[in-house]
């Protein structure tokens, strides 16, 4: 029987813009995509990456990833695989692992025996092998050197990268015999990418470069041996130039403005019988509401302002671009304040048109600041005002791990977990009693 796999991930689920509340975005994402699993009956559904948008996320955030979880295995579909990303908690995810294996959702923990997982029928017959590798840091397949240059690092990043997918995909040969395709998932950049339309990286792009916080691999890191690796990590949705097939399914909402132009879906993917990955079907995800920049003089933003209005629907988030001569700028801000509470539209942000900038943002990616890590930031000054190579390897190193101390601590002991765990439950519990009293 062919095997159909749903490919999705970068949820960022608890994410803002402009101090806007996206729940209600989330929430309608979420129900189209237990629709998809409804009406298209997947086998198998692969979450790449970045389902939260904090490590902590918001009692709402969670409500929807478990309200989602729950309707999921409802459904005919056999598994969820889940990953961390950069943006998650490994340790939080992994919390709900046992109470989550009852419903037939498989969360990745942080060894290649936690990540090797194997889709099975109803009859208990193997189906599918999935490496379930969640987002890679360096400390997690190498030893880290002081004294190596960065393209020594770079070339021991990419080796225990492989070694890593390596050593999953022996351990689901060992289970499965060979005789079921395999898949592998990643959160990851990889060489060659887009980071956004129209904006491709060079094919002997930097390997010294970080991308949030992760160096760039080449698609050879992951081998051969798998039929399809289904990635997170990049919000542009693209398929790799690799030897085998390679995607990205990007983001499924516009998570800033910069999302414009972007397609966002999600992905399904068929291995027929003989084990070929057929051309796979994009499903484009409907977007709740309208993210946009627009640009123009004052009349005219405030025209385009009037023209976003959704009564009913969920407000626009605009991001204004003034174009016309120089005046008082709380001037321009009130009037397109106004006119954006008159048709009910969220003004996000206001900013001068500069042409200089527009001639930089059309030759180089962007990221959100929302895209921007720790490390980002302490690479960025360390580059900036430390001269010396070594001694810059050395404080990144010792801010890496301070970093990591610092996040591990954050997070909430297991006994701490599951008394959240109770006391939501107890909440849930006294609002299905009151409900039923009225």
């Amino acid at each position: 029987m062919p095997i159909r796999i749903l490919h999705t991930s970068d949820w960022h689920l608890g994410r803002t813009l402009a101090d806007v509340d996206r729940t209600a975005d989330f929430a309608s994402f979420l129900d189209w995509l237990v629709g998809i699993l409804v009406e298209r009956k997947p086998d198998v559904l692969l979450v790449a990456g970045d389902v939260f948008d904090t490590t902590m996320p918001s009692t709402a955030a969670q409500r929807l990833y478990y309200d989602f979880l729950r309707k999921a295995s409802e459904t005919s579909v056999k598994a969820v695989v889940i990953t961390a990303g950069n943006h998650d908690s490994a340790r939080f995810l992994g919390a709900a692992r046992p109470l989550l294996e009852g419903c037939r959702v498989f969360v990745a923990g942080d060894d290649p025996e936690e990540q090797a997982f194997v889709v099975e029928d109803e009859s208990g017959m193997p189906i599918l092998g999935v490496a379930a590798v969640p987002y890679l840091r360096e400390g997690d397949v190498r030893t880290s050197a002081l004294d190596l240059s960065n393209l020594e690092r770079a070339e021991l990043w990419e080796r225990g990268v492989f070694e890593h997918y390596q050593a999953v995909r022996h351990l689901l040969l060992d289970e499965t015999g060979g005789r079921v395709p395999l898949v592998a998932m990643g959160h990851l950049f990889v060489t060659g990418s887009s980071l956004s339309p129209g904006v491709t990286t060079p094919a002997d792009y930097d390997p010294s470069v970080y991308v949030g916080s992760l160096k760039n691999v080449p698609s050879a890191a992951f081998g051969t041996g798998w039929h399809y690796v289904a990635l997170g990590h990049i919000h542009h949705a693209q398929s790799v130039k690799a030897d085998i097939p390679v995607r990205y399914c990007g983001a499924p909402l516009a998570l800033h403005f910069g999302h414009a132009a972007y397609d966002h879906q999600v992905v399904l993917v068929t291995i027929d019988d003989d084990g070929r990955v057929l051309e796979p079907e994009i499903l484009p995800v409907p977007q709740p509401r309208e993210i946009v920049s627009i640009r123009g003089t004052l009349d005219e933003l405030k025209l385009a302002i009037a023209d976003r209005a959704n009564p009913g629907g969920l407000a626009a988030i605009v991001e204004a671009e003034y174009e016309g001569d120089a005046a008082d700028a709380s001037i321009v801000v009130d009037e397109l304040q106004r006119a954006a509470e008159k048709a009910g539209v969220v003004l996000g942000a206001v900013r001068r048109h500069s042409p200089r900038r527009a001639a930089s943002e059309t030759s180089l990616p962007t990221m959100s600041l929302d895209d921007i890590t720790p490390e980002d930031v302490f690479r960025s000054v360390a580059e900036r005002e430390i001269e010396d190579a070594a001694e810059r390897e050395k404080l990144t190193h010792l801010f890496n791990d301070v970093l990591h101390e610092v996040r591990v601590k954050a997070l909430p002991d297991e006994e701490t977990v599951k008394i959240a765990a109770a006391e939501k439950s107890a909440e849930e519990n006294t609002e299905k009693t009151g409900n039923s009293e009225n």
